[in-house]
């Protein structure tokens, strides 16, 4: 596919421009030719009958050509190998959003079809030949809910990095997606390499998961206590509110942990952060947070209360501090989708 598109800019371009070119002389011959065959001054002179032939033929070339090279592209795209790696090797042309769109359809249409081939063929053709890469294959169909294929996917955050060396390119991203099913959130993640200019085997898919909301808090759970822990090249993962106790918060799925503690409403929370400056405190007065988590991208520690509320939302107190007892740096309400920046619980303190 990629070749097909370097030949039509390189060659078939330009051949269109000349037969446009030679189909408008040909239009202006033959009618020259035959406007003056009709005039008796010319009857029987030689020169309307090469203008008509001349015009047929100029007229006739490049819309033979033009049809003839559209027939070749289509054949060509027909036959040529519809695997992602095929559609963005060696095109430099090709944006990250781009190559995201056609990773993530090609992909949730194999998953949904149960099509092996068509799904592996996705994926970087290094990654193919990995010794583990067939069994989590299998996993994966097994797991996957072919209905998912079928959801409007919401999201698509896609974040690049690349190196360019005089012609030695290497361009990767990722991109996150949201989606709903039977009332049930799932999330995607995909990483991929779409230009290598040196290594082509390592372009297509790196990275494919789908988890369900519980699925997905267990994954940010283990990321934020092992950040370098590896996985998998290809996995969904479904568990169910029996197995993970998991809620939504801020747009995040956490596990988790239900205690005895008092249940403060927002005003309670606010005016006993007011006089409190260490989680140590904290936790005296009003027991274990349900969520806590050392956030692996910083030097703080995240905690999250449940709030009483005569809202029919739940409400949380999301609350940062410098270690799992140490000083409160400050505290935010939350519902299960916002994070309320505008009225802090506890006004941001400065650290150094």
């Amino acid at each position: 596919m990629a070749l097909f598109y370097l030949i039509f800019a390189v060659i078939i371009v330009p051949v269109i421009i000349i037969g446009i070119i030679g189909l408008i002389a040909g239009v202006i011959l033959l009618t020259a030719g035959l406007i003056c065959r009709k005039k008796p001054e010319h009857q029987g002179k030689r020169f309307p009958k090469i203008f008509i032939v001349a015009g047929s033929i100029l007229v006739c070339i490049p819309v033979l050509t033009v049809g003839i090279a559209a027939a070749t592209g289509l054949l060509s795209t027909l036959r040529s190998d519809d695997s992602i790696p095929e559609h963005w090797r060696n095109t430099w042309t090709i944006s990250e959003n781009t190559a995201a769109d056609e990773a993530i359809k090609a992909l949730m249409k194999a998953a949904g079809e149960g099509d092996r081939d068509a799904l592996g063929k996705c994926f970087a053709a290094e990654l193919q030949n990995s010794p583990d890469f067939s069994k989590e294959l299998d996993s994966f169909l097994e797991e996957f809910p072919a209905a998912l294929s079928g959801c409007e996917l919401d999201g698509s955050s896609t974040g690049s990095s690349g190196s360019y060396d005089y012609g030695h390119n290497v361009r990767t991203a990722g991109a996150k997606y949201e989606c709903e099913l039977n009332g049930e959130k799932y999330y995607i993640s995909l990483d991929f390499c779409f230009e290598n200019t040196d290594e082509p085997d390592k372009v297509g898919v790196t990275y494919f998961s789908v988890r369900n909301l519980e699925a997905r808090a267990l994954y940010i759970e283990e990321v934020n206590r092992d950040p370098e822990s590896k996985r998998p090249t290809i996995e969904c993962d479904i568990k169910s509110s029996e197995e993970i106790n998991a809620r939504l918060i801020d747009g995040i799925p956490y596990i988790w942990h239900p205690t005895s503690g008092k249940k403060l409403s927002e005003d309670e929370m606010r005016q006993l952060l007011s006089k409190t400056d260490s989680m140590d405190d904290l936790i005296r007065s009003i027991g274990e947070p349900n969520v806590s988590f050392k956030s692996y991208n910083s030097t703080g520690y995240d905690f999250y209360y449940e709030l009483s509320s005569e809202e029919s939302e739940a409400q949380y107190a999301h609350i940062t501090a410098g270690s799992p007892k140490g000083e409160i740096y400050h505290a935010y309400l939350c519902t299960a989708e916002k994070e309320f920046y505008d009225e802090p619980l506890k006004p941001h303190k400065k650290t150094n």
